[in-house]
Parts: structure tokens; C-alpha cells; sequence
């Protein structure tokens, strides 16, 4: 029923679209004219005179040179859900689109995309399980993985050294331990001014997606099934068991102003020297070599939990709309199967080009093979934003739950963090309103 009243809404604003298109527009479906020549374009997230897209555009220029009969122009799209339904709908979408992995099922589910299974199937080996499953809707894949990030624990290897700590934390016991250690007045004055970890605490998606990976590592749940919806699971005595962990790291171990940091303020912070860790993805690498390498640093995988390791994800997916047929068809998978080719993935870490002019790394690629190319072996520590797609944490589990996240989650965890409500309190709140919305759904 749900699937209906979206498809319903937004027909009219389709049929509003087509209306008012020119006769230039260019279909997606068919095949090219006499030159033997077959034009796609490849539709991306950034803006394709960005350095992003600048680096994308190079890893392109290399499909080219090796499929001289395919031309493939890049453009540029804002991240909405719904206007991409509406132009894979209507015909007026790119031949190749980068989807977030969330919207990959959701519109797959409403029959926008291509079934890539048959086509895909044994390049999909190459990815970790877990990742593949997150582009694949009732066992056909309609996603193929391109790029992303995980979220790891990143350190001040510097001053673990100093602090005469070998390593990082492998669970949750020695994250507080190695935190508590970290925690200290480094001058003398009686205050604290280094802390060992740096958290989310402010009312910001930061905050839900982090303290949703402590969920999952205590082996809870976001949302669970009932009857033909979802309810609210996160009060149950695993998230409670997070959210109590979470906060008694935030109490002990992390600046004052905690509770109105985002993950950009954190990153400041540890920047700045003063927290020793924090959670981040690749870019909490690149930002100290941005910044003039004021110390080592590292990453490792996040600690583990009573039930294990969860790392927040943000891949990408390659998917192709239904619409597309032909040779522009065929030329959309031979792109796709260059993209996520061994070379194609390496091309990822040659990076976006920075204000002084170096280039650095802005995202990972998906590939599980890669330990041995050039730059992982002069760079391993950035493999750890690979292997953390083994074990994901899935922080919008549905979409209605995106919802509920902006209207009670993000401030109720906000009030638990600086101390205005209890863990059981703010997660009493979450389920009773949380549930409304849900069941509004």
C-alpha cells in the first residue's frame, strides 16, 4: 500500500514533467544513429566541476580509451529519492546512476531499476557478502557496489606512543580503558585538557548513526517487524546497554561540551590534539595530512561490543534504469563492470585535489582484493574502511525511520547525552513517539 501511494504522488508530478519537456529531451531506451558510436551519460552525487567529480571524471576518461565506440558525458544531481523516481519514471534519467544503497532498495522496490544478477553475478564475488546484499531486493541485484566509506576508530598514534599504549582497542572494555588513560592534564594546572575520545552529542544525524553502531555492538535493534509494519526496538535491554555505555564514556572520557559537537567538531577536536581517538571515515585520515601531519595518524576497526563489531557505511551503488535498453543498455554495463573492475578501484585513491594542491583520497573503493595495490601498500591504513563492510551497522534500517530520527531520536539522544533525561527516559520517549509515526506509515 505504501509502494501505491508513492507510485500514485508522484505520476502526477511525472505527468507534469513530461508535459513540459521539449522535444530535445533524450530518451534513454534505443540505440544510437549510423556512427557506430553509442552516448551515455553517467549521472553522480557531486558536482562534476568539483574535485570529486574531477576524479571521477579521470577513472572515465580510462573507460574510454579502452571502449572507443562508447562516449559517456558526466552530470550532476541532487540526492532526493523522489525526483530520481521521477526521471527514471518518466525516461529522462541517466543511463548509469550513483544511488545510495538506502535508495537502491527502495526504488528497486518500485520497479525503477534493472535486474543486474545475470550480467553481475560473478563480479559480485569480488565484494564482501554483507555489501552486495545491501544493492539486492528479493535475491536479484539491482545495485552494484562502486564506492563508499565505513566508519572506524581513528588515533593519535602519537600519543598512544607517549602514553606507552601499544595498540588500539579491540573492545569495549579497552576502549574505556585506553580512553580513561588518554583522559589527563598534560600541564599541570589541575584541569583536565586532553580527552581519549571524542563523541557526537548535539541533536544531528551524527549523533543517531553513531551511537546506532553502539546499539548494534550490544546486539540490538533499530526497528523490528509487526504485523505488516515496523515498531520500535531500540528499547530493549541491549539498547539500553549501548546508550548506558555510551554515556558513561561521554561522562568520563570526552570534553565538556560534548552535547553540542557533530562529527565536524569532533574532528576538530582530535585535530586540535584534544581528544587521542574518535570515530570517522577515510576523510579523518586526509584531514591531518591536510593540516600539516601534526602527528602519526592511524585507524583500526571500531571496538567490538558484547555481540561483535558494527561499523555506520555509506556505500554507493551503480544501477541502471528499467527504462534503458539496447545498445545504450549494453554500453551502461560495460561501464558498470570497468567501474568496479581491480584498476577502476585503484583509480578511487588517486583522490580529489586539495586547496595546496596535493590530492587526497575522499572516499574508498568497494573491492575486497585490493591489500596488494600500490597505494594499500604504501597507504594499509586505509584498508580497515574496506573490511568494516563485513560487519555493517545499518543506521535508516527503513525508510519511514528517517522520519523518526529527525523528530525524536536526534533530540531525545541530544537530552540523554547532556544529562536532561536518563537512558531510559529519552528511549521511553523514542518508542512511545517513534511508534506513532511509524504506525502513521
Amino acid at each position: 500500500m505504501k509502494h501505491t501511494k508513492l507510485f500514485l504522488v508522484l505520476l502526477l508530478s511525472l505527468t507534469a514533467l513530461v508535459a513540459g519537456c521539449s522535444s530535445s529531451g533524450e530518451e534513454t531506451s534505443g540505440n544510437d544513429d549510423s556512427s557506430g558510436e553509442t552516448n551515455i551519460k553517467m549521472q553522480i552525487v557531486w558536482g562534476t566541476d568539483s574535485g570529486r567529480g574531477e576524479a571521477i571524471q579521470t577513472i572515465v576518461d580510462e573507460f574510454e580509451k579502452e571502449n572507443e565506440n562508447i562516449n559517456v558525458e558526466l552530470v550532476s544531481t541532487t540526492q532526493n529519492n523522489q525526483k530520481l523516481l521521477t526521471q527514471v519514471l518518466s525516461g529522462q534519467a541517466p543511463e548509469v546512476l550513483q544511488v545510495p544503497y538506502r535508495e537502491v532498495r527502495n526504488l528497486a522496490s518500485e520497479g525503477a531499476f534493472m535486474d543486474l544478477t545475470d550480467e553481475f553475478s560473478d563480479d559480485a564475488e569480488n565484494f564482501y557478502d554483507e555489501l552486495v546484499n545491501l544493492g539486492t531486493v528479493n535475491d536479484k541485484l539491482y545495485g552494484f557496489p562502486w564506492l563508499g566509506h565505513t566508519i572506524q576508530l581513528v588515533y593519535n598514534k602519537t600519543m598512544f606512543e607517549e602514553a606507552g599504549i601499544d595498540g588500539p582497542p579491540e573492545n569495549w572494555d579497552e576502549l574505556y580503558e585506553t580512553a580513561k588513560k588518554l583522559t589527563k592534564d598534560t600541564d599541570g594546572d589541575g584541569k583536565i585538557d586532553q580527552y581519549g575520545l571524542g563523541l557526537v552529542g548535539k541533536q544531528h544525524p551524527d549523533v543517531a548513526w553513531l551511537t546506532n553502531m553502539f546499539v548494534n555492538q550490544a546486539g540490538g535493534e533499530i526497528v523490528k517487524e509487526s504485523g505488516d509494519g515496523y515498531k520500535v526496538a531500540l528499547n530493549s535491554p541491549e539498547g539500553k546497554e549501548a546508550l548506558k555505555f555510551y554515556k558513561k564514556l561521554v561522562d568520563e572520557v570526552t570534553p565538556p561540551d560534548t552535547g553540542n559537537k557533530d562529527g565536524g567538531g569532533v574532528m576538530a577536536d582530535f585535530r586540535n590534539e584534544v581528544v587521542a581517538m574518535e570515530f570517522q571515515g577515510p576523510w579523518g585520515i586526509t584531514d591531518i595530512w591536510k593540516n600539516g601531519n601534526p602527528f602519526e595518524v592511524a585507524a583500526a576497526p571500531v571496538p567490538a561490543g558484547p555481540e561483535g563489531r558494527a561499523a555506520d557505511l555509506g556505500p554507493y551503488m551503480l544501477s541502471i534504469p528499467d527504462t534503458v535498453s539496447g545498445d545504450k543498455a549494453e554500453a551502461s554495463k560495460k561501464l558498470i563492470e570497468f567501474l568496479g573492475s581491480k584498476k577502476a578501484q585503484e583509480m578511487i585513491m588517486l583522490g580529489e585535489k586539495g586547496e595546496d594542491g596535493e590530492y587526497y583520497p575522499f572516499r574508498v573503493p568497494m573491492r575486497k582484493d585490493l591489500a596488494d595495490s600500490d597505494y594499500f601498500q604504501e597507504h594499509p591504513e586505509f584498508l580497515v574502511f574496506i573490511e568494516g563492510l563485513k560487519y555493517p551497522s545499518i543506521s535508516s534500517p527503513v525508510e519511514a525511520w528517517a522520519r523518526v530520527e529527525q523528530e525524536v531520536y536526534q533530540s531525545q539522544l541530544n537530552q540523554m547525552v547532556t544529562g536532561e533525561k536518563s537512558v531510559e527516559e529519552a528511549l521511553e520517549t523514542v518508542e512511545e513517539k517513534g511508534n506513532k509515526i511509524l504506525d502513521s506509515k
